[in-house]
């Protein structure tokens, strides 16, 4: 073990666990809806192995990513901004977004297979 996450090759912490692991805070906002937030290392563990937490630092300062005063921000605005910079023609080349067979899917909470 080389004290790494294979998935978002984070440094593990003090327990030996990847802090992208942990589990995402929801958050119900004002029109209702439940949102889920995290810190950079949990939102680029789940975009993607080749999302850093950098890249997510970048789009808080470039993309106008939303921040809470707690430092954390919400899975679903840093999706949106990836996807367009994953499909765009510019810039290096990135992994695709192909999901695998909907039975395939894990649920991150129970780390079960469902089924769709």
């Amino acid at each position: 073990m080389d004290g790494r996450c294979d998935h978002c090759h984070l440094r593990f912490d003090a327990t030996g666990r990847c802090p992208g692991t942990r589990p995402l805070h929801r958050i119900i906002g004002p029109d209702g809806t439940e949102r889920e937030y995290g810190t950079v290392q949990q939102l680029a563990h789940r975009l993607g192995r080749d999302v850093s937490p950098a890249m997510v630092r970048r789009w808080r300062d470039r993309k106008g990513l939303t921040v809470t005063a707690d430092d954390f921000s919400p899975l679903d605005e840093a999706s949106a901004i990836e996807a367009p910079i994953r499909l765009g023609g510019k810039g290096r080349k990135r992994g695709d977004l192909t999901l695998p067979p909907p039975e395939r899917i894990i649920c991150s909470q129970t780390q079960q297979v469902e089924s769709a």
